[in-house]
């Protein structure tokens, strides 16, 4: 073997293994991270600590998952207040990419229960306000609701739902849950409709080669929305105008 070759090898594997220790040193930091949060306290406020901790994992998420990032509408954001975020459900990769994102404001997300067993995650969801959600348990729906309406009324956080209550392999939007809209209704808050496209793809191309998603800010619903809407009605004009910009492409 020529003394280049091995010089080529030596660099090759330093390179290697210095990608695998940043690797590991990033894992280990949020897993050190984590447990300092309770999982017996109730939190009721945010942390920026720990919300730009959660956003870093969002971020390395993405650079590690080979997303190729298009936006549009973000201007369009009022981060000047609190809001909810109404957005179809492609796949898990969605909040990271939106948080990410809207990374102005922190954003805590109505979820399934399931994800709260997710170990490491379920920390950070937990001091994150993230809120689970039984959908065959009726009162602990209205409860799960009613705390997200007073997150949002106390200006401590954005929520952010997925009204299909699960995610649309085809592209074809489910129906919109017109109770996910109660949020915005009662709260007096704006609803910023988000479309997001190609995360469904990120888990089959990696790690072969990048994935283009797409998440486009269509629309910002103003609270004087129900002076002439109900939530029914505002459910379905939202789901109409994800779902024409699903078929644009």
């Amino acid at each position: 073997m020529s003394k280049a070759v091995t010089t080529i090898i030596i660099i090759a594997g330093v390179i290697i293994g210095l990608i695998i220790l940043f690797h590991l040193f990033m894992w280990i930091f949020w897993l050190s991270i984590s447990l300092t949060i309770s999982m017996k306290k109730e939190y009721n406020k945010t942390n920026k600590f720990y919300n730009w901790v959660f956003v870093l994992w969002y971020r390395y998420m993405m650079i590690v998952g080979m997303i190729r990032l298009h936006i549009t509408g973000y201007e369009k954001v009022p981060f000047g207040t609190h809001f909810l975020l109404v957005s179809n459900h492609r796949s898990k990769f969605d909040n990271f990419v939106q948080c990410a994102v809207l990374k102005k404001t922190q954003i805590a997300y109505i979820s399934k229960p399931e994800n709260f067993k997710i170990p490491m995650g379920r920390r950070y969801m937990r001091r994150g306000l993230y809120l689970a959600i039984a959908r065959n348990n009726p009162k602990e729906a209205l409860g799960t609701i009613l705390k997200a309406i007073d997150y949002i009324k106390r200006d401590v956080v954005s929520i952010g739902i997925f009204p299909e209550g699960t995610r649309s392999k085809d592209g074809t939007l489910a129906e919109f849950k017109p109770g996910s809209f109660k949020i915005a209704q009662k709260a007096g808050c704006p609803v910023v409709v988000c479309c997001m496209q190609g995360t469904e793809n990120i888990a089959k191309n990696w790690p072969w080669k990048k994935t283009d998603v797409y998440m486009d800010i269509l629309d910002v619903i103003e609270p004087t929305v129900w002076k002439e809407k109900d939530t029914v009605q505002v459910a379905s004009e939202v789901q109409q105008m994800i779902q024409k910009k699903i078929d644009e492409e």
